[in-house]
């Protein structure tokens, strides 16, 4: 554990499973992650009596915790970010209404639903625990990744340190998100066909080299011989990166 933990991967993997609400520790997973890889290894191997079998079942076993953690992620920071409105309305509703900003943060846990309500509710008890109003906010920015919770962040530190308002300028912030979103779905309407084609494309070469693995590893282990064949597989595998690559980076628009 303190090995991991002293290294950027180790902390990087301890952010994703934070991210995702996996409570785990970061040694806990990878033993998960090999625990899984060995046993469809071995289910390759015993159902085909081949190595290249046991090897893509191995590695497949590897990589899906991983997926299931990162699709977890992204589902659960897609829903904070939805939840942003609410969140700024409530709070606004509570500055208003005379009440401080940790009373409206309190009003927010106990109110919503999750991620919106672990997630300020994590903030409260590291408040509790000793850490600044900015240190906390700030661990929030860095668990859900939001440009918009940024925006939110730095106004709230800002008011913090200088005074003002913090209900007025919430509420323009709010005005600003609503129309951003807006904005944001028509655009993500207009571009699901494209990211579509685009997921389907990357995965279908992976998925039919691990069906064909499985069902006849002989034809696939001449892929691998020594020699310039396997240049093949490397190159298949790079074009098909760089083709999702770049079909992502022409439907992401920014607002």
């Amino acid at each position: 554990d303190r090995l991991l933990s002293g290294q950027a991967i180790g902390r990087a993997m301890a952010l994703r499973l934070a991210q995702a609400n996996v409570r785990m520790t970061v040694p806990e997973f990878v033993v998960i992650s090999l625990s899984s890889s060995a046993a469809l290894g071995a289910v390759g191997f015993a159902i085909q009596r081949f190595m290249v079998s046991a090897i893509a079942a191995a590695a497949v076993g590897l990589v899906l915790p991983w997926l299931l953690v990162e699709a977890r992620r992204g589902k659960r920071i897609k829903a904070f970010h939805d939840q942003l409105i609410d969140v700024l309305t409530l709070v606004v509703g509570s500055l208003r209404g005379g009440h401080a900003l940790l009373t409206a943060l309190d009003l927010v846990s106990k109110e919503l639903g999750p991620p919106a309500c672990e997630e300020f509710e994590r903030v409260l008890r590291e408040i509790g625990f000793g850490l600044s109003q900015a240190e906390a906010l700030n661990n929030l920015v860095a668990r859900m990744e939001t440009d918009d919770l940024q925006l939110i962040v730095t106004a709230v530190n800002i008011s913090h340190e200088v005074g003002g308002n913090l209900s007025i300028v919430l509420e323009k912030i709010t005005e600003t998100l609503r129309e951003r979103i807006r904005l944001q779905g028509e655009i993500r309407v207009l571009t699901t066909q494209q990211r579509l084609t685009s997921y389907v494309l990357a995965a279908l070469p992976i998925l039919l080299t691990i069906v064909l693995a499985v069902l006849n590893p002989r034809w696939i282990l001449q892929l691998f011989q020594p020699g310039w064949v396997r240049m093949i597989p490397a190159a298949a595998l790079t074009s098909d990166v760089l083709g999702f690559v770049i079909t992502q980076m022409l439907t992401k628009i920014e607002v």
